[in-house]
């Protein structure tokens, strides 16, 4: 019984066991306790949120966190099951986490060794199951520390651990895929502390060994990214790959890289393919392939393709190179890793490369072959190449140098460029180090100069041999044997030197003997105890080598003295100097210096005769005498200017500071003198860098200019405060010579200054009474009085602020401006300027055009905004306006016009009386976009005269729009009456050929520019009133005219002119005009004419005339009557106011007479000729005893004038074509005659 209720109670609590396991992993509550007791008795915190152990659990949060990290995992789902156990394995279908964020403490590093040693005791594990998770994913995660932080974004895999039979695990990772790694590596300061000497890290190699076969069998990593972080939040990308691929193995101590890929940015396409065994000293059969396209590091890498193989050990690792494309070559190189001197041997083979660009540009390499061994400390080197550039094609360059322990030798450096025959050879040797030591030998039978410098070229040939060293302050050089000839840029050149000195100052026997073009120095001597060099140095022209010095210089130089005390002595002339505007004719200079006695020195500059330009200075004195602790100064001169000054200076090394005195000073310019009440103080203090002066004063006859008080300033910032007082006479210089200024100004400037700033000045000056006037002609022409005044200025780097006022006797302003200008990005000013009653009379020696200008100005204006688009508001007023324009007897009188502006707007209104008649403009302008403006003139009954010949009465009615680049003029002109005068054709009557061009007085052609595209439209009314009187003609003309013109294009007119009452005088008779009609449809020079003249005879009631029909240039020109009748009877009645007479000869006879001697005694033949209206097809001919002009008055009438050539007799012929083979021939000369003659053909 005992036995079976204990067997019962075994069973029972088994069974309660089991099935309190079961409520654990199978219900929520069970596993919230199971999480409960976790966070209990342990470091994690686990949030619950839903599900069972076994039953797609999810956990809001799982936090773990130790001395070293802190791990916090949200949103985590699993699903779990156990059906696998049976075959120990445990099967996960899902584990999901939303959120990973590890952050890792700061505390100690880890040597690299204890890294290596945790990570394979950490390898020695197992499971008593192994794993199987089908799906592994990971949202976002966060790895953070001091110096890194790790962000992973959507990383999914699948993962499996097995056990083989052996009992060797193997984890593999499958499907493993991450689409977004951004790596920081942030630059951590750190107190500096003392490098600790380690050993070589690959001279003792361990053992590295894993028990666990780890296997990636897919891995993709979509985007990578390394950034480094500086201490001020910069971020520089050091790596970013995209599409990288893995594929990897590593089991006991054999790592096998099937795939390693990806393609890195800025650089190209990378693989590694290969294995490693991790048995010291490691062998490695390694393959990498690289395909470069955009390397900005090195670009010339770019278009190459390259496989790179390392086979062996780390004791002697084989590594063979090879390239394809911009890049040719093949390398091999052995070297032992393991050893910490790193030895090794080169062999390359370069048959094609490409140099940096800047180099690539002078030089183009075509083979490299380098040979080379040795280790981190020495280096054998072997190279021989042949290259091109700098002006050399194809040279040879063979090099064979060795460099051990700083020490550059070199056995061989030869260049040679055969078919130009050009050789260098180099030999010697050269140690680095804090002791520079060289002994070099340069040797060349010939050699062109290399194409560095365009302006440089020439060839050269010679030895050069030199020696010496340089430690600190001790030094030593040798030149020996040393010469050098040739030419250079096509000058000659011959250079010998010998030269063995050092820092003590001892000198072998030495000599320097140059000759290149002008240029000739010759140096020569030695020392013992004693310096013993002389020599000379002359130069043709100085400025064959410096551009803006044109000289010829002659000097000699001597060196002497004691050893450790030399003086060197320079004495020379410069003769024909110019120099950045100074000129002389000889400059003589003697220098006395000694470097090594605390530059003790004495030097002369003297010349009779100096100009500065313009300006001419006499027995010109500079000198100066001292050393580095006290000098004395000596400047004078005499001529257009003048000074003798004496200036006394110490300098005072323990406080840094430079004393500077003077006596009273005296110097003029021009005709101005200036003396300084006190003799002058200064201190300048390096230390501080503060400057001292002294209180002074500089007179001059009408102006001063003093430093009231002792002052100390700093050169840095400060500020200084002097009183001026400004006379006229100084700013004449500025003003022009026609313009006269009489005042003074008087008052306390302070500038102040401060570094990196522009500086300030804040001046208060008050303006004495004065005036500004004009010169012209002889004669002084006032412009502006004023009995007092006052000018402010202030300065800054912000702004400037200015005012000017000036007062009339009665202490009413007359201008008063002020202005304040921001130095902003925009440049925004703030102005206001009032003018009181300015008479304009003054301005009148201005404009020559007026003979009488009279008036008064008044304004208010203010100026604010944008400097460059500012706005105005206040108004400008003329009154009493009266002016008078030169050769015009018209008269403008009473103009009052009143300009009001309102920001970019103005409106414009007033008036003027023309002849005591009243007219009125108004308008406004707009300037906001572009100038814009509507004005209008309107008058009534306005009398004009232009002597001598047109009087008129007129109403205008006009409009005038202006744009920035058109004018649109439109409107109505009445004309009411008046009188016109042709005596002789006005000028520009004819207009000029469109052949001729017209120039300048450089003969460069005239542009024909206009200011603006104009438009009229205009109607000019012209009542019958309006009389015209010349020509022969006496009448009256009216009618209507449209003025139209479109931008670039001629005048147009359209419209009549009527003449309602005239009379013309022709033929030596005064004609009736009883038609008369001028038609315009377009063109102004061509008008459609219809007139017509006639004369009535009462006594026989006959009437005969003259009509002309047709355009202007081709009128057709018929004789009427009436009743009708022939001809020539019609003429007859026309010129003698009767018929034919019985006899027809004798009536044509006295026709052609009558009709020549009207044409002949009209006014002058020649004059009538040119003033014969429609006169066409004018012939000019001659023979041997006459020269004659002709042409035709219409169709009809021929006139032909002759000159005698040999005898003074001049003869007129007037042919009248009474038909086509029928005319009237009269001829005046020395005798008179006339004809009828009728032409036929004979067949």
């Amino acid at each position: 019984m005992t036995y079976k209720r204990a067997s019962f109670t075994i069973i029972g609590v088994i069974t309660g066991l089991l099935c309190f396991l079961a409520i654990l992993l199978s219900t929520p509550w069970g596993a919230k306790l199971s999480l409960y007791a976790v966070s209990a008795t342990s470091s994690v915190q686990v949030e619950y949120k839903s599900g069972a152990l076994l039953n797609d659990l999810v956990l809001g949060q799982l936090t773990i966190e130790n001395d070293k990290t802190i791990i916090d995992a949200k949103n985590i789902g699993i699903k779990l099951h156990l059906r696998c156990l049976w075959k120990s394995q445990l099967c996960i279908d899902e584990l999901s986490i939303a959120s990973l964020q590890v952050n890792m403490k700061e505390g100690q590093a880890t040597s690299s060794n204890e890294l290596v040693e945790e990570a394979i005791n950490s390898s020695s594990f197992t499971l008593p199951f192994t794993l199987k998770l089908k799906k592994f994913s990971l949202a976002r995660a966060q790895i953070k520390s001091p110096e890194l932080k790790v962000n992973l974004i959507d990383f999914s895999s699948a993962l499996s651990i097995n056990k083989n039979i052996v009992n060797h695990l193997s984890i593999n990772l499958e499907n493993a895929r991450l689409v977004n790694a951004n790596i920081k590596l942030y630059d951590k300061q750190s107190p500096s502390v003392k490098p600790i000497e380690m050993a070589w890290p690959l001279a003792t190699l361990p053992k590295l060994y894993s028990p666990v076969k780890l296997a990636v069998r897919s891995l993709v990593v979509k985007k990578l990214t390394v950034n480094e972080v500086d201490s001020r939040g910069n971020e520089n990308t050091l790596l970013a790959t995209t599409d990288a691929a893995a594929k990897i193995s590593w089991f006991k101590t054999k790592l096998l890289i099937d795939e390693l890929s990806s393609t890195v940015e800025g650089v190209g396409a990378l693989s590694l393919k290969g294995k490693v065994d991790f048995v010291p000293p490691y062998v490695v059969d390694l393959i990498l392939k690289s395909s470069i396209k955009d390397f900005e590091l090195l670009p010339q890498l770019n278009d190459t393709k390259q496989v790179v193989s390392l086979q062996g050990n780390l004791s002697d690792l084989v590594t063979n190179i090879s390239s394809e494309g911009e890049i040719e070559l093949s390398a091999q190189m052995s070297v032992n890793v393991t050893d910490a001197n790193l030895p090794y041997k080169l062999k390359a083979d370069v048959s094609q490369f490409t140099l940096p660009d800047n180099i690539a540009k002078v030089i183009t390499p075509s083979t490299l072959l380098l040979q080379s061994e040795g280790d981190i400390n020495q280096h054998l080197i072997d190279l021989k190449s042949n290259i091109s550039g700098f002006g050399y094609q194809d040279a040879s360059l063979v090099l064979s140098a060795t460099y051990d322990e700083q020490i550059f030798k070199i056995s061989t450096l030869h260049f040679e460029e055969s078919h130009a025959n050009n050789m260098l050879d180099i030999k010697g040797e050269l140690q680095l180090g804090s002791r520079l030591l060289w002994d070099i030998k340069v040797e060349s039978s010939g050699i062109n100069l290399p194409n560095i410098n365009k302006e440089l070229s020439g060839r050269v040939q010679g030895q050069i041999s030199s020696k010496g060293f340089l430690l600190d302050n001790e030094w030593a050089f040798t030149l020996d044997d040393s010469s050098v000839k040739g030419e250079i840029n096509n000058v000659a050149l011959t250079a010998i030197a010998n030269i063995d000195i050092n820092h003590k100052g001892k000198l072998a026997a030495s000599n320097i003997n140059l000759n290149y073009g002008g240029i000739a120095v010759k140096l020569e001597g030695y020392s013992d105890e004693n310096w013993h060099v002389d020599g000379s140095v002359n130069i043709v022209n100085t400025a064959l080598w410096f551009k803006d010095i044109e000289s010829d210089l002659r000097s000699n130089i001597s060196i002497s003295g004691p050893t450790q005390q030399p003086e060197i002595n320079l004495q020379g002339e410069l003769t024909d100097l110019l120099m950045a505007g100074v000129s002389s004719d000889a400059v003589n200079f003697d220098l006395k210096y000694r470097p090594l006695d605390n530059h003790q020195h004495q030097v002369s500059f003297t010349s009779k005769e100096l100009n500065l330009k313009d300006h001419r200075l006499n027995s010109v004195n500079l000198a100066s005498r001292g050393d580095l602790s006290q000098q004395k100064v000596n400047v004078a001169w005499l001529g257009d200017s003048s000074i003798d000054l004496s200036i006394n200076s110490n300098y005072f090394a323990q406080n840094d500071q430079w004393k500077v005195e003077t006596d009273k000073v005296t110097f003029s310019l021009d005709e101005h003198v200036f003396k300084s009440t006190q003799p002058l103080k200064l201190l300048y203090d390096n230390a501080n860098n503060t400057l001292a002066l002294n209180k002074h004063c500089w007179l001059g006859t009408t102006s001063q200019l003093c430093l009231i008080d002792d002052t100390t300033v700093k050169l840095t910032e400060g500020e200084l405060t002097l009183a001026i007082k400004l006379g006229s006479d100084l700013l004449s210089p500025f003003i022009p010579e026609n313009i006269i200024f009489q005042s003074t100004f008087a008052g306390n400037v302070a500038i102040g200054w401060q570094q990196d700033e522009v500086p300030s000045v804040n001046a208060k000056l008050v303006i004495s009474d004065g005036q500004l006037a004009v010169k012209k002609e002889g004669s002084l022409h006032k412009l502006l009085a004023w009995q007092k005044g006052q000018l402010n200025l202030q300065l800054n780097n912000e702004s400037v602020t200015a005012n000017i006022a000036l007062l009339s006797q009665a202490t009413t302003e007359i201008v008063n401006l002020s202005s304040v200008v921001l130095f902003a990005d925009n440049r925004t000013i703030d102005s206001q300027l009032i003018i009181n009653d300015l008479n304009l009379s003054p301005l009148q020696v201005f404009l020559p055009e007026l003979t009488s200008l009279e008036g008064l100005l008044n304004t208010s204006l203010t100026i604010v905004g944008d400097l460059d688009k500012p706005t105005i508001n206040g108004g400008i007023k003329l009154t009493q306006g009266k002016a008078k324009i030169l050769g015009n007897i018209n008269t403008l009188e009473d103009i009052n016009m009143a300009f009001d502006f309102k920001g970019q707007q103005a409106v414009i209104s007033g008036g003027l009386n023309i002849n005591n008649a009243a007219a009125t403009v108004k308008g406004d302008a707009d300037w906001q976009d572009e100038l814009k403006g509507n004005f209008d003139f309107d008058g009534e009954s306005l009398h004009f005269s232009i002597p001598p010949d047109l009087t008129l009465t007129v109403s205008p009615h006009l409009n005038a729009q202006i744009k920035a680049s058109e004018l649109k003029v439109s409107g109505r002109i009445e004309v009411l009456d008046g009188k016109l005068l042709v005596n002789k054709l006005p000028q520009g009557s004819v207009s000029l050929s469109k052949d001729v061009i017209i120039v300048d007085d450089t003969g460069e052609q005239v542009a024909n520019e206009k200011p603006f595209e104009l438009y009229t439209n205009v109607r000019v009314v012209i009542a019958d009133a309006f009389n015209v009187e010349g020509q022969g003609f006496v009448g009256r003309l009216g009618g209507e005219l449209q003025v139209s013109q479109q931008a670039n294009q001629p005048l147009q007119l359209f419209g009549s002119l009527k003449i309602p009452q005239g009379r013309y005088r022709a033929y030596g008779q005064d004609l009736s005009i009883t038609k008369g009609i001028i038609s315009f449809n377009g063109t102004a020079n061509n008008p459609y004419v219809t007139m017509q003249a006639t004369r009535s005879i009462e006594k026989e009631n006959i009437i005969v005339g003259i009509d002309a029909t047709g355009l202007a240039n081709s009128l057709n020109i018929k004789l009427f009557s009436k009743p009708t009748m022939q001809q020539s009877e019609t003429l007859s009645y026309l010129v003698r106011g009767r018929g034919l007479d019985a006899e027809t000869s004798d009536s044509n006879t006295a026709i052609g007479v009558a009709l020549g001697s009207a044409l002949t005694n009209f006014s002058g033949v020649l004059t009538q000729i040119e003033k014969l209206p429609l006169i066409n097809r004018i012939e000019i001919d001659g023979d041997d005893e006459q020269a004659s002009i002709a042409g035709y008055l219409g169709d009809q009438v021929y006139i032909k004038y002759g000159v005698g050539i040999m005898e003074p007799i001049n003869e007129l012929t007037v042919r009248f074509y009474l038909l086509s083979r029928l005319w009237v021939e009269t001829v005046s000369g020395l005798e008179n005659s006339a004809d009828i003659y009728y032409s036929f053909d004979i067949k």
